[in-house]
């Protein structure tokens, strides 16, 4: 049985960089966040003059860019050999979320290698030690995934000159720090806001154009993808469903992506996991995307909807996504006074993020 006859033969493949589809990768020109980049380097300036950088916080939903500008400008410090005036320390706090962790992780960016059994305070003295004899940018991604904030405290207050950025979909983060870190820190705020459907389109030619063969995906197929991840409001579903959409077109032997890959592409997004630490998972954003689009509508209305665009939660999960989206202050529950039935409705409502 001749399984692979069906298969693209070696060379004829859609795609041409597959890693061009990762959210990870990084563009040289990161489209549509020209200005956001322009405050951060601002906040920057100060140091390469020896004098105190600025700090920022940095907030906006998840997928719209926040991170892949902060990693634009630490690659283009090293890349023009700015990082020896000023050291960029870069550091997740999703994956590093204890000071220790932090610390540890300080240490391996500036090339400190005596870090065995020694505490959080004596990492930190010497990482203190070695950023003040230059000047030091140092960002935290994610930073509300962090178990303590003293670290913070500890760096404000040793290092001599720095900007300290930290980044968070939590608008509400800064309130809940404590004042003695806040009043050092007093920083300025940028929010990144979401992608318009234009700039979403934009960005996903560019990301065309360098990851498939060229005529390998038609307009209509590239529009209706932008828009879904536009109402969604996060560039990483886009991304998978472009990378999803080219494999399910390969695994047809086809070598044009067709308004059905995309679509089969579509109904694939409840099994699309972020590693990131989203607000909402994808299963939640879609739900909320149809609350949007499908306004005043009764809860087992937006079921059947749900459940015909693909959806394969049950009502009963269904309607705790709801409530949680409610506790978010994202949509709202109404009970009509009058009416047959009496049925609960749902409203879309905006407070914690863009959506």
């Amino acid at each position: 049985m001749a399984v692979f006859d069906k298969i693209l033969k070696h060379g004829e493949s859609i795609i041409k960089d597959e890693l061009v589809l990762d959210y990870e990768y990084l563009p040289k020109i990161i489209k549509y966040r020209e200005n956001e980049q322009a405050h951060i380097a601002t906040c920057i300036k100060p140091l390469f003059e020896g004098r105190q950088g600025k700090n920022l916080f940095i907030t906006g939903s998840s997928g719209i860019g926040k991170t892949a500008a902060i990693r634009s400008i630490i690659q283009e410090l090293e890349e023009k050999g700015l990082d020896d005036q000023v050291t960029p320390i870069y550091i997740n706090c999703w994956k590093k979320d204890t000071p220790y962790k932090i610390a540890l992780e300080i240490c391996d960016q500036i090339n400190y290698k005596f870090v065995q059994n020694r505490n959080t305070d004596e990492l930190l003295k010497e990482i203190t030690k070695i950023l003040n004899k230059k000047t030091a940018a140092l960002f935290f991604d994610e930073i509300d995934k962090l178990e303590d904030h003293s670290i913070l405290y500890s760096l404000l207050e040793d290092i001599y000159k720095k900007s300290i950025f930290l980044i968070t979909n939590d608008r509400e983060f800064l309130s809940n720090l404590d004042n003695r870190i806040r009043s050092r820190l007093t920083p300025e705020k940028l929010e990144f806001r979401p992608y318009n459907y234009n700039e979403v389109l934009g960005i996903f030619k560019q990301r065309v154009e360098y990851a498939f063969y060229p005529n390998a995906i038609d307009k209509e197929t590239i529009d209706l993808l932008a828009k879904k991840t536009y109402e969604l409001e996060d560039l990483r579903i886009g991304l998978f469903l472009l990378k999803e959409a080219a494999t399910q077109a390969e695994n047809s032997s086809s070598k044009i992506i067709s308004l059905d890959h995309a679509n089969n592409a579509i109904k694939k997004l409840s099994t699309f996991k972020s590693n990131s630490s989203d607000n909402l998972e994808i299963e939640k954003k879609q739900i909320l995307s149809l609350v949007k689009n499908n306004p005043n509508t009764t809860i087992t209305d937006l079921h059947k909807l749900y459940q015909e665009s693909g959806g394969e939660k049950a009502y009963r999960t269904f309607f705790r996504y709801i409530e949680e989206l409610e506790q978010n202050g994202l949509v709202s529950k109404e009970i009509p006074k009058e009416g047959s039935g009496r049925s609960t409705i749902v409203k879309y409502g905006k407070k914690l993020t863009d959506f």
